[in-house]
């Protein structure tokens, strides 16, 4: 395994935090996360030689039923180990134990979580996502700096957390953001991105943003007018 150099980033103007940034003996760059999942991977990877001839074609028989991804080339087949190396590179990305035989895939219920919140609070702006029921499993946060309103791509995307349990139907999600982004500005779109997880098994992500409201000063008073003396 590829030893990691911790370099302290730069530091953003209002947010106190530093931005971790890893560099592996290969020469990649990437954050704690990133190196998070490629130890992840590369552990998942490692355990695929101890298997059973049971569990080998069981892992066979599963990706025999997936199909091809959506990035790979044309011909190119998804394999047992391509199966267990994913799954359990996700399981072991959130610190759950893997699985030695492939589990069944799951019904997702991301699509129910929605619509992102924004309000006022007292360090700023306020991000809550609405959760009318608890989705199985864990959903991953991705999140997006800050950008203009009129912005609509955007292709990167940090992870922040996972989705903290609701209260009320919302979930709160300001910290998980402010602690990697920061806090957004006025009048900013903030765009995220939940994926959910459910026995090592992912879903498509989903894009969810905002527009952070202008802050409005106080409501003026009208001036009264002095009475005057009466001739």
């Amino acid at each position: 395994m590829e030893s990691l150099i911790r370099v302290s980033g730069r530091h953003r103007k209002g947010h106190q935090t530093m931005k971790p940034i890893y560099i592996t003996k290969s020469g990649k760059l990437g954050t704690a996360a990133q190196s998070h999942a490629w130890t992840s991977f590369g552990g998942a990877s490692g355990m695929w030689g101890t298997l059973t001839d049971e569990q080998y074609e069981g892992w066979e028989e599963a990706a025999k039923k997936e199909k091809r991804r959506r990035r790979w080339p044309a011909g190119r087949r998804l394999t047992g180990q391509n199966l267990f190396t994913e799954i359990n590179s996700h399981q072991a990305f959130l610190g759950l134990p893997p699985f030695l035989y492939p589990p069944e895939r799951p019904a997702f219920t991301l699509a129910r979580l929605g619509p992102l919140l924004t309000g006022e609070g007292r360090g700023g702006a306020t991000l809550k996502l609405g959760v009318p029921q608890a989705p199985e499993g864990h959903v991953l946060v991705f999140g997006a700096r800050p950008c203009s309103p009129g912005r609509r791509y955007c292709d990167k995307f940090s992870y922040v957390g996972l989705l903290p349990a609701q209260k009320g139907g919302v979930s709160e999600i300001t910290t998980l953001y402010y602690e990697r982004h920061g806090v957004p500005p006025p009048g900013s779109r903030v765009i995220i991105l939940m994926q959910q997880q459910v026995n090592g098994w992912r879903d498509i992500p989903r894009r969810l943003e905002v527009v952070v409201p202008l802050r409005q000063g106080p409501v003026a008073q009208p001036k009264r007018r002095r009475a005057t003396a009466a001739t």
